[in-house]
């Protein structure tokens, strides 16, 4: 696995665990926190989405998961 696979699949993790990380509720009772004008929960998915979304746009676009033909004849 190459050292830009490895990134690609850390970077999806990190995203996947954030995105369903409970402590995010333990902001729920504070002073109304806001990010980019939204309640802070919502605010705080919608960055992960964003950024989950990002990552699996560029996976396709450097060949993320298609191995190449000197790893296949292996």
């Amino acid at each position: 696995m190459s050292g830009l696979s490895k990134l690609l699949w850390a970077l999806v993790w990190i995203g996947f665990a954030f995105m369903v990380f409970p402590g995010v509720f333990l902001f729920h009772e504070r002073v109304y926190p806001l990010i980019f004008g939204m309640p802070f929960t919502y605010g705080y998915i919608m960055f992960w989405w964003a950024f989950m979304c990002a990552i699996l746009a560029i996976a396709p676009k450097v060949n993320w998961g298609i191995k190449k033909k000197e790893e296949v004849n292996e």
